[in-house]
């Protein structure tokens, strides 16, 4: 992470109250160690999911491990909990279940998974040739399966006060007011800093003004109840659509999700410019995911590597602005483009929740993606994912999509032996013979 060295930043003020403004902070501090990194408290508010439901996805795991905060370290301490897989129920064209597994699907010499699975008529489930949903669905945790990190909050806010203390982070007075130019503090104190970071969520408490796109028509879950969980769903996120939306269990809670009644309201989309050269903003104050699928502590992450990686000084230069925005937004966009594929993906389709989606706006980059699928099974990785295209392909073959044309390499086969070279590997699996 390196600054301009002629005006490298010296000080940056975060405001925000959850584990992402805790986890920049760090960042920052261990970035900037010449620099004075000032940590001003705020409210977390109900609809800040990113602080209250932290988790994180494999690609997050280095960020992690650089900030001192290595996975295998977080779970031996009980900070963090593995989820191996997530499963939907009632959400296919035929009702049956699918599931999406947080690493890697299997691989066959034959050819291509989904094309061989697709050539021997897709009798199984796709996920029966996922490793971590082999697992997941059996209770058991495989060392050879690289989870996602379900992360206590409270828990993790101890663990980072204590590594921002290390770094010299200045805890200062409650959030006040901010003009653009300085912050008014609790206390009746002013600061200044060269940079200011958003972490304060939906209130966007630095960056109410800026310019907002709104993703509620392609992420419809906009009202969102949470009670007690009914049991510990263990290493799986469970999903069930109902005909108003759908419930979740999840370690710790039950969420109930649709478009009408009381609840947290969600408010999906993203800043349009998350950095204007003064103050930048990260977590649910840059993007809102919604509840779907709890990516929004994820996308935080991504966004701290990519501040890491193109680290502004004083003063930066436009097009280095630019990037930061342009990277952040596809980044953004792309996450938007596989959770609004759960909803317009053409799964459930039956009550009212379902039936609305008909009217409404999909994004045109999700049509292409549909389009291209539909004909070819052809899924192109973006350069700005944070899912694997194996999550993309169980998401989309889990919901019924059936390519037009099969797959050449697998045409070489017969549907007799593709199916038999599916049913051995998921015999495979299904006896924990994972690939190393």
């Amino acid at each position: 992470m390196t600054g301009n060295a002629r005006q490298p930043l010296r000080s940056v003020a975060v405001v925000g109250g959850g584990p992402v403004a805790l986890i920049a902070a760090v960042a920052f501090a261990q970035a900037l160690p010449g620099a004075m990194i000032m940590l001003v408290p705020a409210p977390v508010t109900p609809d800040t999911l990113a602080d209250r439901f932290p988790i994180a996805l494999p690609a997050t795991h280095d960020l992690l491990a650089t900030l001192g905060l290595p996975p295998e370290r977080l779970l031996a301490k009980g900070i963090a909990r593995p989820r191996l897989a997530t499963r939907f129920d009632a959400w296919s064209r035929d009702g049956g279940a699918w599931m999406v597994g947080e690493d890697s699907a299997a691989t066959l010499p034959e050819g291509r998974l989904q094309g061989v699975w697709l050539r021997a008529g897709g009798k199984r489930r796709f996920h029966e040739l996922i490793p971590a949903c082999v697992a997941a669905s059996a209770g058991i945790v495989d060392p050879r399966i690289e989870p996602a990190l379900q992360i206590d909050p409270g828990r993790f806010a101890q663990v980072l006060g204590s590594i921002a203390g290390q770094a010299g982070v200045r805890p200062v007075a409650a959030f006040g007011a901010f003009d653009g130019d300085r912050l008014a503090l609790h206390d009746g104190t002013q600061i200044a800093a060269d940079l200011f970071v958003d972490a304060s969520g939906p209130p966007r408490l630095l960056t109410r003004a800026a310019s907002f796109a709104d993703w509620a028509a392609m992420l419809p879950a906009t009202r969102m109840t949470v009670s007690p969980p009914v049991a510990d769903p263990g290493p799986i996120d469970r999903y069930r659509a109902t005909p108003t939306g759908w419930i979740a269990d999840w370690p710790g809670a039950t969420a109930t999700a649709g478009n009408g009644g009381d609840g947290i309201v969600i408010a999906p989309g993203r800043l349009i410019a998350p950095f204007d050269g003064k103050v930048l903003a990260i977590g649910d104050a840059a993007v809102q995911p919604g509840p779907l699928g709890r990516m929004g502590f994820t996308l935080a992450l991504t966004q701290l590597a990519l501040i890491r990686e193109l680290m502004p000084a004083r003063d930066p230069e436009p097009l280095l602005v630019a990037e930061i925005n342009r990277r952040a937004g596809e980044r953004a966009d792309r996450l938007r483009d596989f959770l609004a594929a759960h909803y317009h993906g053409g799964g459930r389709t039956t009550g009212p929740f379902w039936h609305r989606l008909d009217r409404l706006a999909r994004p045109a980059s999700l049509d292409r993606l549909l389009t291209q699928f539909a004909r070819r099974g052809q899924i192109v990785s973006d350069d700005e994912e944070t899912v694997s295209r194996d999550a993309w392909l169980a998401v989309l073959l889990g919901q019924g999509i059936r390519p037009e044309r099969p797959d050449p390499v697998a045409l070489s086969l017969s549907p007799a032996e593709a199916a038999r070279a599916i049913d051995t590997l998921a015999t495979r699996l299904a006896a924990l013979e994972f690939p190393s």
